[in-house]
């Protein structure tokens, strides 16, 4: 498995770990007149989180295989890492169109700024996969 597949395991693991919290905690304590202090409070506690967890497994693959975490990307990761971001971004895309339409209908904007980020970790998440998936398949 080389380094920049690990970096996109270590990717899904954390924001599958660190958001799926997030949002659980968010459903569970919902309440409209408290959702902006609850998100904000919620927020940076998931974003340390996430620079701690990803940070620390970065380091741990690094040291079990420094050269391979210091060599610049092949033309194949390059165009790995581009085939991955093209179909995140077209998720982000659709998820932000159709909140922009929740918007317009009337929805909370705290409820939709929620929902926005949302649609960035699910698109982080799809991106991962997609890297997975085209490391594994030989793409």
């Amino acid at each position: 498995m080389s380094f920049r597949e690990k970096s996109a395991w270590i990717a899904l693991i954390a924001y599958g770990v660190v958001f799926g919290g997030y949002f659980y905690n968010l459903w569970q304590g919902w309440d409209a007149r408290y959702a902006a202090g609850l998100s904000l409070g919620l927020m940076v506690g998931a974003v340390v989180m996430l620079v701690i967890i990803t940070v620390g497994l970065t380091i741990v693959a690094t040291f079990f295989n420094p050269r391979a975490a210091n060599a610049p990307a092949d033309e194949r990761e390059t165009l790995i890492e581009l085939k991955a971001e093209r179909i995140a971004s077209y998720t982000l895309s659709v998820g932000v169109v159709c909140l922009i339409g929740a918007l317009l209908m009337g929805w909370s904007g705290i409820l939709v700024a929620n929902l926005l980020l949302a649609a960035m970790v699910i698109s982080e998440i799809v991106k991962a996969l997609a890297q997975i998936a085209h490391f594994r398949t030989g793409v």
